[in-house]
């Protein structure tokens, strides 16, 4: 397989086909790239689904400006195949020869009539390790149905665990969180599965398939509301007069944004009052006391807004980590872009693309004592490595 430079990286002897869309399977295979791993990225002639879906600069659909599609395919090189032409199955084939690692998503049923034998697959090359991701996994009552982030949102309880208290839910129903969990989710729950069996794969010199269900993987995470369920614990409710945290959890507005502040203990309100200068109010006995304030949240909801709303979130912020008083700014994605932390550990690299040009991308969240990691390049323009590997224009 052709290597996108020539810099030592820690997977670079590790060679990996992807046929994949959107997110979930791009982004498992865009973790093994990143790290070295020689990855062929094959799309369908009209391209990778979320080519289409953005962002865009300027909101001008263009295949090759995508952020989302940028992202989640850097360090990777790009062909097109048409799955229903006999030839370019046979390149396929060819280049699974040698291929150690197929990360796959059945997203070539799409637009096509080809499926993999898994059985005669795994006959054939007996030491690939296939990665199968599908909604459901690929056994059970589910296997064939479809679904995409949304659907798996809510069927893992998730929606009920992050929901804001309401006046009503009858009328008020649970809503999914933003971005696309279950895809990223089962994305990292597919390259941690992959390099375990990478690791087999140098002590047996055997493949396996490896079968990932977005449900199951997104389903992990709430493991707290699992266990009050397997306790028969009674679920929380949503209802705003049942949960009462107002002036336990406070999202309030700043000069440039929000701060979400929780001075839950009585010290942490002293602390938090100080903060403010002590205001008059701040004596009345309608706050003096947790109950208090939960009862009378209303009216002190409005006196701590009009403090915050005089000053920026980040001096906000530092002043409640000096107090020792729980706190947090809500982040715009640009404000993490500023970012003093990430910034200080070179979380973003920058990348030129051919047609996109220079942007940030972000790296990698963890750093390694006795290695330097850097992305290797941009996401490949559609069919951009066709003549180099396949020969074909």
């Amino acid at each position: 397989m052709e290597n996108l430079n020539n810099n030592p990286k820690l997977l670079e002897t590790l060679n990996v086909v992807e046929i994949g869309q959107n997110i979930a399977a791009p982004f498992a295979s865009k973790l093994l790239a990143d790290l070295g791993a020689n990855v062929i990225k094959i799309e369908p002639k009209e391209g990778d689904i979320a080519r289409k879906i953005g962002p865009f600069p300027n909101d001008i659909i263009n295949l090759e400006k995508s952020g989302l599609f940028l992202s989640l395919n850097t360090s990777k090189l790009g062909i097109t195949l048409d799955f229903d032409n006999e030839e370019d199955i046979k390149h396929l084939y060819n280049l699974l020869e040698t291929t150690d690692v197929l990360i796959e998503d059945q997203s070539y049923q799409l637009n096509s009539n080809f499926k993999f034998d898994y059985e005669k697959l795994t006959k054939k090359y007996p030491k690939l390790i296939v990665t199968t991701i599908t909604p459901f996994g690929l056994t059970g009552p589910y296997k064939d149905y479809k679904a995409n982030d949304l659907i798996l949102f809510h069927m893992s309880s998730y929606a009920h665990i992050i929901a804001s208290s309401v006046e009503d839910p009858n009328q008020e129903p649970p809503i999914r969180a933003g971005g696309h969990q279950s895809e990223f989710v089962s994305g990292l729950s597919a390259a941690t599965a992959t390099m375990i069996s990478v690791f087999s794969q140098l002590q047996t010199a055997q493949g396996t398939h490896i079968d990932i269900s977005k449900l199951e993987s997104i389903t992990m995470m709430p493991q707290g509301p699992l266990a009050d369920a397997a306790f028969s614990k009674k679920r929380q409710s949503r209802k705003a007069s049942d949960r009462k945290v107002g002036a336990i959890v406070a999202m309030l507005p700043t000069i440039d944004g929000y701060i979400t502040i929780s001075p839950r203990e009585d010290h942490q309100w002293e602390a938090w009052l100080k903060i403010i200068g002590n205001p008059e109010w701040s004596l009345n006995p309608e706050y003096d006391t947790r109950k208090a304030r939960q009862t009378n949240w209303a009216n002190l909801e409005k006196l701590l807004s009009e403090w915050t709303c005089t000053r920026k979130k980040e001096e906000i912020y530092r002043a409640c980590q000096d107090a020792h008083v729980p706190a947090f700014p809500v982040n715009t994605a640009a404000d993490l872009y500023k970012s003093k932390q990430l910034n200080s550990r070179d979380f973003y690299q920058e990348i030129d693309h051919p047609i996109a040009g220079v942007l940030p991308y972000t790296s990698f969240p963890y750093k390694l004592s006795q290695a330097s990691l850097e992305i290797k390049g941009p996401a490949p323009t559609l069919g951009q490595h066709n003549k180099s590997i396949l020969n074909i224009n």
